[in-house]
C-alpha cells in the first residue's frame, strides 16, 4: 500500500513538474554533466557530485535526451528512499507506525515540493536512508549485510557531498553494538579494504576529470569556514534559522499561496497541523525520557557507583562544551562532542527497559550531526533540511506512539487501537500536503521561458554555435544551446554603461538575460526578442 501511494503521488508530482520547468540553477548543471558523461558535451562545473548526472546520462544514452531524465530519477529513486525508511523504522516500530512515519515523510512540503524537481537533495537522502538500515539490519540480524553500507555511503557522498555526515549515526551505532556484530575481525578487514579501493577510485575519477585542486578547495572551505556563502543571497548568520523553522518543514498554510512558499517552506506560514503534531509528539517524547530515567533510577536504587558519577560528570562537562563551543569554533569539533555526548549517554542509560536506546541515539545524532553543519554554515536553503527529514520522522512516530499508548486504554474500539488512530494520522498529512502542493503550484517557472528563447535563437540564426553568447544563467541556456555558454551578471557592475562595454570586450554577439527588473538598454545591443521574464540581445 506504501508503494501504491508514494508512485502514485510521485507520478502526479513528476507529471506537474515536466509542466512547469526546472526550478532552480544548479539542476542545469547536472544536466548538463550528464551530457558530458553521455559523451555528448562539455559538462559545466565538474566538480559538482556525479551520481545524478552519471544516472541521468544513462537516459541520454537511449537516445532520450531531455530534462524530464532527471525528473524521473528524481522520482524512482524517492519512491525507493521511502521503502528504505518504512524498512528502518520498522526494526523499532511496528507495520502501521512505520507506514505513518513514511506517510508523514512524503507529506512534508520540503520534501513534497522537491520529489521530482532534479536535485540532488532527495536522492542524497535516499541513499543514506539505506546505509543507515543496512547498518541496523547488519548488527541485529547478520554481519554480512555490513559489506554493503560502505559502498552505499559512498553512493550518498557522491550524490551529495554533505550527506558523507551520515558516517557519525552510522560509526555511533556500530560501535555502542560493538558485540553484536558476528566476526567482527572479518567485517572490519573487508570494510577497510572497501575504503581504501573506494577512495583510490574518487581520487582517480577526480584527477581524471581534472577536478582534484577544485575538490580540495572546497573540502577545506566546507570543513574550516563557518562564514561560507557571505554576499550569496542565500546566507544567514542565524543558528537558529532550522530549528525555528520546523514547523514550516512538518506543514505549511494557508491552502493557497506561492510557488516560492512550497519551494521554501520557511517563507509561508505553519498550519495547526504542524503546531499540534508538535505538541503531542513533544509530550510523547517527554513521557518516553521519563520512563527511561524512571526505570534507571528504579534499577539503582537511588545509589550511584564511581564509574556513573565519573561518567555524569564527563556528560555535564561535554554538555557544557558544546553550548560554549557551538557556533564559536569549527563545526568538526561540535560534531566530535556531540558524538562523545551520545556514547555517555548510551553508558548512562542501558538497561533490559531500555532495549532501543540504541536507535533512539543514532537518530539524534543523525539529526544533530546534519543540524550543527547546516546551522553554522553560512549559507542556508530550506531544501537543506532534507537531510534531516527521516530523523525528524523518527521522533515524531516516537512521541506520538508513546501519547497514543497512554490513551489506547481509554479507546473501546479494537480496530480504532491498533490501527485506525495512525490510519488517520496518515491521511490527515496526505491530504494536508496534496491541497496545500495544488493550492501553490504555478503552471510553469521562467526557466521555461529561458528554453524558448533558446529554441528562438537556433530558429533565427543557424549559425550560433559559432557565436558567442552570454546570459546572466548560463547553465540553463548552455544546457537548450548545446554549447559553452559564458556567464555575465548585471548586478555586478555599477551601471548598464559598464556591463555593456564588458560584454562588448568579450565580443559577445548575443546576450540572454532572465533575472533584471527591467531590462536594462546595453549601448550596441538591442531586444530582438522576448520570452515571459526572458530578453534577448542581440549585437548591432
Amino acid at each position: 500500500m506504501l508503494t501504491i501511494i508514494t508512485v502514485g503521488i510521485t507520478s502526479y508530482i513528476l507529471y506537474v513538474q515536466t509542466k512547469i520547468g526546472v526550478p532552480y540553477w544548479d539542476v542545469f548543471n547536472y544536466l548538463n554533466n550528464a551530457l558530458y558523461f553521455a559523451g555528448i558535451g562539455k559538462g559545466s562545473a565538474l566538480y559538482l557530485p556525479p551520481v545524478v548526472p552519471l544516472l541521468t546520462s544513462l537516459f541520454f544514452k537511449t537516445g532520450y535526451v531531455s530534462i524530464n531524465a532527471i525528473f524521473i530519477l528524481d522520482s524512482i529513486l524517492l519512491v525507493i528512499g521511502v521503502i528504505g525508511l518504512y524498512l528502518l523504522l520498522n526494526m523499532r516500530f511496528n507495520e502501521i507506525q512505520s507506514f505513518t512515519g513514511s506517510i508523514i515523510f512524503i507529506s512534508f512540503p520540503v520534501v513534497l515540493s522537491w520529489v521530482a524537481a532534479g536535485g540532488i537533495d532527495i536522492p542524497g537522502v535516499s541513499f543514506s536512508i539505506w546505509a543507515i538500515y543496512l547498518t541496523v539490519l547488519g548488527v541485529k540480524k547478520d554481519s554480512k549485510f555490513l559489506y554493503f553500507v560502505i559502498p552505499i555511503i559512498m553512493l550518498a557522498f557522491l550524490t551529495r557531498y554533505t550527506a558523507g555526515l551520515i558516517v557519525l549515526p552510522i560509526v555511533l551505532y556500530s560501535i555502542i553494538n560493538i558485540r553484536k556484530i558476528q566476526k567482527i575481525k572479518k567485517v572490519i578487514l573487508g570494510i577497510s579494504l572497501e575504503i581504501a579501493v573506494l577512495l583510490a577510485a574518487f581520487i582517480y575519477y577526480l584527477i581524471h576529470l581534472g577536478a582534484i585542486k577544485t575538490f580540495y578547495n572546497l573540502l577545506m572551505n566546507i570543513t574550516t569556514s563557518s562564514t561560507t556563502g557571505v554576499g550569496d543571497v542565500a546566507y544567514n548568520p542565524s543558528v537558529w534559522y532550522y530549528l525555528q523553522n520546523i514547523p514550516n518543514y512538518i506543514s505549511v498554510g494557508p491552502i493557497q499561496g506561492t510557488y516560492q512558499q512550497i519551494l521554501n517552506p520557511s517563507m509561508g506560514v505553519p498550519s495547526i497541523l504542524s503546531y499540534i503534531t508538535i505538541l503531542i509528539a513533544s509530550i510523547g517524547i517527554i513521557l518516553y525520557i521519563n520512563s527511561i530515567l524512571s526505570s534507571k533510577l528504579n534499577s539503582n536504587k537511588l545509589k550511584i557507583s564511581r564509574n556513573k558519577l565519573i561518567e555524569i560528570i564527563v556528560l555535564i562537562v561535554l554538555v557544557i562544551g558544546f553550548a560554549a563551543a557551538f557556533n564559536n569554533v569549527s563545526y568538526v569539533i561540535n560534531e566530535v562532542i556531540l558524538f562523545g555526548i551520545c556514547c555517555i549517554l548510551y553508558m548512562l542509560l542501558r538497561n533490559q527497559k531500555t532495549k532501543n536506546l540504541d536507535m533512539d541515539l543514532m537518530f539524534f545524532s543523525w539529526f544533530g550531526a546534519y543540524l550543527i553543519f547546516q546551522s553554522i554554515l553560512g549559507m542556508k536553503v530550506d531544501r537543506y533540511f532534507i537531510t534531516m527529514a527521516p530523523a525528524l520522522v523518527y521522533f515524531i512516530i516516537l512521541g506520538l506512539s508513546e501519547f497514543i499508548n497512554k490513551i489506547n486504554p481509554k479507546i473501546k474500539n479494537k480496530n480504532l487501537k491498533s490501527w485506525g488512530i495512525y490510519s488517520i494520522i496518515a491521511l490527515i498529512f496526505l491530504s494536508s500536503a496534496a491541497v496545500t502542493y495544488i493550492g501553490h503550484t504555478p503552471k510553469k517557472t521562467f526557466t521555461v521561458d529561458i528554453g524558448d528563447a533558446s529554441n528562438w535563437i537556433k530558429e533565427h540564426d543557424p549559425d550560433y554555435k559559432n557565436k558567442i553568447i552570454y546570459s546572466d544563467y548560463p547553465p540553463a541556456v548552455s544546457w537548450y544551446l548545446k554549447k559553452q555558454v559564458n556567464g555575465a551578471y548585471t548586478r555586478l557592475y555599477s551601471n548598464s554603461e559598464e556591463f555593456s562595454k564588458r560584454l562588448q570586450k568579450k565580443d559577445a554577439y548575443y546576450y540572454i538575460d532572465s533575472l533584471s527588473a527591467p531590462k536594462p538598454d546595453l549601448d550596441g545591443y538591442h531586444i530582438v526578442k522576448t520570452f515571459g521574464t526572458v530578453a534577448v540581445y542581440e549585437k548591432y
